[in-house]
């Protein structure tokens, strides 16, 4: 028995020192070692592919959108054709918008636009809810512009469609909004 445990003891201490039965393995080791390198090579390799090692932080592109809820509302396109008329009033132009089928009378709108700088501009020959909306705002602040200029004469007789065309729908609300 003192032999079978000495040959454990032997083997025991063989193992522990690195000798013995267990031969060393170095080629196993280094197939080992270069397929961890390689893996960490791929690693690194994919990072700076994608950009996460580079140390400058460039803010990724984002879908962010704002949406204007005026854009379909009558009410926002009346605001923007307010706006509009103001701006060409102080670029100093005198426009109104006709909409629908072109019954501008040609030889009357110039008259008016030769006599009183006043022009008409033919915007759409079907207009919408959004566009009537616009050219109603725009007309009604031309004509208290146009009223303030040259007199209420005028202004009537714009309104009655004498000056080559109809201004619109707004007729009551211009006599409104007139100083």
């Amino acid at each position: 028995m003192n032999s079978a445990k000495s040959g454990r003891l032997v083997a025991l201490a063989d193992e522990i020192q690195g000798k013995g039965w267990r031969q060393p393995r170095k080629a196993i080791r280094v197939v080992a070692v270069l397929s961890a390198l390689l893996a960490a090579a791929t690693v690194f390799g994919l990072f700076d592919r994608f950009g996460i090692v580079r140390g400058e932080a460039k803010p990724q592109r984002e879908l962010i959108a704002a949406v204007d809820l005026r854009i379909g509302n009558p009410a926002g396109a009346a605001e923007r054709g307010e706006a509009k008329a103001r701006d060409d009033i102080e670029a100093g132009l005198l426009q109104l918008q006709a909409l629908g089928p072109d019954k501008l009378d040609a030889t009357k709108a110039r008259q008016l636009k030769q006599r009183y700088g006043i022009a008409w501009v033919h915007k759409s020959a079907k207009p919408t809810p959004l566009t009537q909306a616009f050219a109603d705002a725009y007309n009604r602040v031309m004509l208290a512009e146009i009223e303030r200029r040259h007199g209420r004469e005028l202004l009537d007789a714009l309104l009655r469609g004498e000056h080559g065309g109809v201004v619109g729908p707004q007729k009551a609300g211009t006599q409104e909004a007139a100083p």
